[in-house]
């Protein structure tokens, strides 16, 4: 007759429960292709985008068949159509690119505001400065407005790419607030440079052909911020 299995032998017929659980270990992140930029490298690739930035503009300016004559360039024109979007530009730019007291940039609020700041400022100071649209319809309007805002876009898309290149994997926090931010800054430059390239001065040409750029930009730098400037 056979002995009944004794604890231990009963014991050793319970199944491992973790067996087979080392398998299912998701496999390490791959390591970057190289080292990370220095602080002083990327302070020169971000100057280096910079300037590639004005010269686009400043080379658009040139080569545009509607740009203005310097007759036409008041200092009521220059201050609200070229000096207003330019300070927005650089106010929009510099809150994306404080470093913050822990090195994680801005608070969200702040970088909120310098977002919608922009293009509310020129909003009220073109509506409050520019003469009323005489088109004879709201067609009229919106195909000459298409045709700047169509400018307006090539010249904010460039600017805001190639931040987004320089600054890929540099955002440890808030990315998508600061590289709206920098989308806001690259949209009001836009504005500055098609106050010079276009001689429309009326308000709805001026802010739907110019300034929607700033909401534009804004809107795809935080779709950027998401998957590009992260960390």
């Amino acid at each position: 007759m056979t002995p009944p299995p004794t604890d231990l032998d009963l014991f050793a017929q319970v199944p491992d429960p973790f067996a087979g659980e080392g398998d299912a270990l998701p496999a390490p992140p791959a390591l970057p292709p190289g080292p990370s930029p220095t602080r002083a490298e990327l302070r020169g690739r971000i100057a280096a985008a910079v300037a590639i930035t004005l010269v686009v503009q400043i080379v658009w300016v040139a080569a545009s068949r509607h740009r203005v004559a310097m007759a036409d360039l008041t200092p009521l024109r220059l201050g609200v159509g070229l000096g207003v979007p330019l300070a927005l530009a650089v106010v929009a730019w510099a809150t994306a690119m404080r470093a913050g007291r822990a090195g994680l940039g801005a608070r969200a609020a702040v970088l909120g505001m310098a977002i919608a700041a922009a293009p509310l400022l020129f909003a009220l100071t073109t509506l409050a400065v520019a003469p009323a649209d005489d088109d004879p319809s709201a067609a009229v309007l919106l195909d000459k407005a298409m045709r700047c805002a169509a400018s307006a876009a090539l010249l904010c898309g460039v600017g805001l790419a190639l931040a987004a290149f320089v600054l890929r994997r540099a955002f440890p926090a808030a990315s998508s607030w600061r590289t709206a931010a920098i989308g806001t800054a690259c949209g009001a430059l836009a504005a500055a440079t098609m106050s010079l390239a276009c001689f429309h001065t009326e308000a709805m040409h001026l802010l739907v052909g110019h300034g929607t750029m700033m909401l534009v930009g804004g809107a795809a730098g935080a779709w950027l911020g998401r998957r590009i400037t992260r960390l």
